[in-house]
């Protein structure tokens, strides 16, 4: 017993250590970068070095923008890439500027969140993307793109470059209309971030219902696993079986029930008979019912 208390408490020691590295880590990378000593010298200094840049951002949404909106849009250039005094003293060397691709995710992410603080971006900094060293410029190209959102791809390309296994899936035979141009990932996912694996609502079920209403209880008999995940039936991003089931008939069902007892019009081996066919012939209602056993209307148990 002795023995187990202190290999317990090694454990829960090792435990708290990491968390606070973890969290220490998070905090420390989400800081505003800064160009000690320089100070402000207007978008005009910028031009001769960088006309072509320049020529490009005045297509962009960003030039647009008024001191009305964004105080800090009076700035221009330097408003992103921080006071320019010393990277012109120097005549561009590149550490007298915040460039950000050599800044870190975090890092980049916090000069945009600088304007960037309502609705969608608010909870970026619990973002899943952020926190999997994915930073704003990964999918937004200020310079370049002169799209309302800067995004230089649509969705879901844009998703795919990174997630090509769900790609993959939606290869796959049962699938959400997404190659079919009915659907988008941002359709279930916000990709700025939420509580929820970044979920457009707080939990998978009540995402998954906002479609599929029909099955939404409550039932006199529920079925217990589709009240608490849908995602332990269902894969949504694509499956070879139908309905975005993650197994066929009746392997699925039989991952939880073992069968039936046995029963003369089955035969001594009931449960050999059930692999010949679907249980949902006879239990279509598998999201709940309220009649005994997922049964369709106007069946009755037989004994």
């Amino acid at each position: 017993m002795k023995w187990r208390n202190i290999i317990f408490f090694l454990v829960m020691l090792c435990c708290s250590l990491s968390c606070q590295r973890y969290l220490k880590g998070l905090s420390s990378s989400a800081v505003v970068p800064t160009i000690p000593g320089a100070f402000y010298t207007g978008t005009d200094s910028c031009i001769p070095c960088h006309d072509d840049i320049y020529r490009q951002y005045k297509k962009t949404v960003h030039y647009r923008i008024s001191s009305r909106e964004v105080p800090s849009a009076e700035r221009g250039c330097e408003t992103c890439h921080g006071p320019g005094s010393l990277h012109v003293k120097s005549k561009g060397a590149v550490t007298d500027i915040l460039g950000f691709s050599r800044l870190t995710p975090a890092e980049s992410s916090e000069i945009c969140l600088q304007c960037h603080t309502g609705a969608p971006t608010m909870d970026w900094r619990a973002n899943v993307h952020v926190l999997n060293g994915v930073g704003c410029n990964e999918c937004h190209k200020s310079h370049k793109v002169t799209a309302p959102k800067m995004v230089y791809l649509g969705d879901p390309e844009i998703c795919y470059t990174c997630h090509q296994e769900k790609k993959a899936q939606n290869a796959l035979p049962s699938h959400h209309p997404v190659r079919e141009g009915k659907m988008k990932c941002t359709s279930c996912h916000n990709n700025h971030g939420s509580e929820n694996n970044n979920l457009q609502k707080d939990t998978l079920n009540d995402l998954c219902l906002e479609c599929h209403a029909e099955y939404q209880g409550p039932f006199v008999y529920e079925h217990a696993p589709a009240v608490e995940d849908c995602s332990i039936c269902h894969e949504p991003h694509g499956t070879i079986a139908n309905n975005l089931l993650v197994q066929n008939e009746p392997f699925l069902c039989l991952r939880c029930h073992k069968g039936h007892q046995v029963n003369p019009k089955t035969g001594p081996q009931p449960t050999m008979a059930a692999l010949l066919t679907s249980c949902t012939q006879c239990h279509p209602q598998v999201h709940g019912s309220d009649l005994p056993s997922q049964l369709p209307p106007g069946r009755a148990l037989t004994r």
